[in-house]
């Protein structure tokens, strides 16, 4: 990382006992002296720790009387989203970790409102962006307005308007949004630029040496937190992997407080020196991670939304062999490991659409019985060429067996616009219906509420793509218990993926306390064991409620 951004420091000569009490303040390589958050110095001489730099905004009392919101706002905001409002409204950088469902958007949009009438931005997924659209002009009398598209274009700029883009498209945006200078910048689902590289370093002609931006969404948010005078972080999942995934986005919304990405790999991530470099793949010094983070964020507990919902369960399925159809003689599986050619991943490929192939029957015959019985039900699937076989058999099906029952199949390769269309006319349905979509199109930043049986194709590979896809099924306004079945072919590399996903779980949910993938894990294992040494043993079915 570069050094340009020096004026946020003060250089200290010695890091006294008090000093490294302080979240924020780390030693140098030495040991000695070390480089503080200007903030953290203010808090040594007497000032709060994180003082509200922005002085005459808004407190969360001033912002729910003023004229931008609607007078109802203020009786529907629960406890947990004033608690989070009120400390985020004090500090200059927040981050709010709260379940899929529990009202992160609604905090933003007050958060925004914070600032009066200067410049609001929010990053969020292309996905969502029809969602907070639909929300600031639900709880407020602002103007929202969707920044689209390749080529920016900022003509003006409205102080009664809310900015919002995409993470996907931020990179072509990145100039005109640095150039804005937001004054408040939300960054929702913030996992998105958990990328820790950012820049690259060159050498001139000269032997200086210089830094440039890489072409990434985490360089492009870095850019514009810089010039941001308020920034808040929102997601439901704060690490998507592994722990190291945290640096990155602390660092968007308190800049280098953290130290560098390597200071806090090394210090937090059990980081180790390895042949081909270093590796920040463990958990260490974990309670006084905890203890730092206690500063800068705001979680809600999963009980605190549970007890607002009808009941949610999870069932893990292992199809024995007996149970799955053949996929066609797998003469296309041998032909495609044949053309992977030794490559690792492409044969990994194959062999993941091997296992899909082989559940697709036990999959549509268990949506079918569902969606007779008048239940909504949606199939996530991996890959789009499985989610379109899934989608014309279930619509050939349903059309002879139960016609007027509606079907809808969409993917990554379906436009925003006709996706946000499927949403409403899927969440407007009454009696049996189907979705049949992927879970990189479908599993975030979208409300699929009131859904009866989510059937769960292709195995997450990670924490976050778990805790996202539940989230969709379990939202604030829900009126209808859910069932969550994941659905695993024995002797198929659905048993490696899910040893992988087993390794993850608890690092993750020991740093976020988190019920929802505690319970995964526990669903899915009730020992440490090795997946593939137990498989055999296994229930056929598993179910925790």
């Amino acid at each position: 990382m570069s050094d340009k951004r020096s004026p946020l420091f003060t250089k200290f000569d010695h890091l006294s006992d008090e000093m490294a009490e302080i979240p924020g303040v780390w030693p140098n390589k030495y040991g000695e002296g070390g480089r503080v958050p200007v903030n953290v110095v203010q808090h040594l001489m007497a000032s709060p720790a994180f003082p509200n730099t922005t002085a005459g905004e808004d407190t969360l009392d001033e912002i729910l009387e003023s004229n931008a919101v609607h007078p109802w706002v203020k009786d529907i905001l629960m406890d947990h989203q004033r608690s989070a409002l009120r400390r985020a409204l004090e500090r200059t950088g927040f981050s709010m970790w709260s379940p899929p469902g529990s009202g992160k958007t609604l905090c933003g949009i007050l958060w925004a409102l914070g600032a009066g009438k200067a410049t609001k931005l929010v990053i969020t997924k292309a996905a969502a962006r029809g969602t907070w659209k639909e929300e600031v002009r639900k709880y407020t009398r602002l103007t929202p307005v969707i920044l689209k598209g390749e080529k920016p274009n900022l003509s003006c700029i409205s102080p009664n308007a809310i900015y919002i883009t995409a993470w996907e498209t931020l990179i072509h945006w990145a100039d005109a949004l640095e150039s804005m200078q937001p004054h408040s910048l939300i960054m929702d689902e913030i996992h998105w630029a958990k990328n820790n590289k950012r820049q690259d370093m060159t050498v001139d002609e000269r032997g200086v040496k210089r830094w440039k931006y890489k072409h990434n969404a985490a360089a492009a948010a870095y850019r514009i937190s810089q010039v941001a005078r308020r920034r808040f972080g929102l997601t439901a999942t704060p690490i998507p992997n592994r722990p190291r995934d945290l640096w990155a986005q602390l660092d968007l919304v308190q800049p280098w407080q953290r130290g560098t990405f390597h200071y806090f790999g090394v210090r937090y991530c059990e980081g180790t020196k390895a042949m081909y470099g270093w590796k920040y793949d463990g958990l260490s010094n974990h309670e006084e991670l905890l203890g730092r983070l206690v500063w800068s964020k705001h979680k809600t507990d999963q009980k605190s939304i549970s007890d607002n919902l009808p009941p949610k369960r999870r069932q893990v399925v292992y199809l024995d062999q007996d149970e799955q159809n053949s996929p066609s003689g797998k003469a296309w599986v041998k032909k495609g490991i044949k053309r992977a050619g030794g490559d690792r991943e492409s044969v990994f490929e194959v062999l993941l659409r091997e296992a899909a192939s082989r559940k697709r029957k036990y999959v549509l015959d268990r949506a079918l019985e569902a969606v007779a019985c008048g239940q909504k039900v949606v199939i996530f699937t991996g890959r789009r060429e499985d989610c379109d076989r899934l989608g014309k058999e279930a619509e050939k099906k349903i059309a002879k067996e139960q016609p007027g029952v509606s079907v809808w199949c969409a993917h990554g390769g379906t436009s925003a616009d006709r996706r946000d269309l499927i949403r409403h006319e899927y969440m407007d349905a009454s009696g049996g219906s189907l979705l049949v979509g992927t879970g990189d199109a479908w599993g975030e930043s979208v409300n699929l509420q009131d859904t009866d049986l989510v059937l769960l194709v292709m195995l997450p590979w990670t924490p976050r793509a778990i805790r996202q896809w539940e989230g969709r099924f379990c939202r604030l306004g829900q009126e209808r218990p859910v069932l969550i079945s994941y659905i695993i072919a024995t002797g198929t590399v659905d048993e490696h993926v899910a040893d992988l996903l087993i390794d993850k779980l608890p690092a993750v949910a020991s740093v976020v306390d988190d019920q929802a993938i505690m319970e995964v894990e526990a669903a899915f294992s009730d020992t440490k064991e090795d997946l593939l040494s137990r498989v055999a043993g296994i229930n056929k079915v598993n179910i925790a409620s």
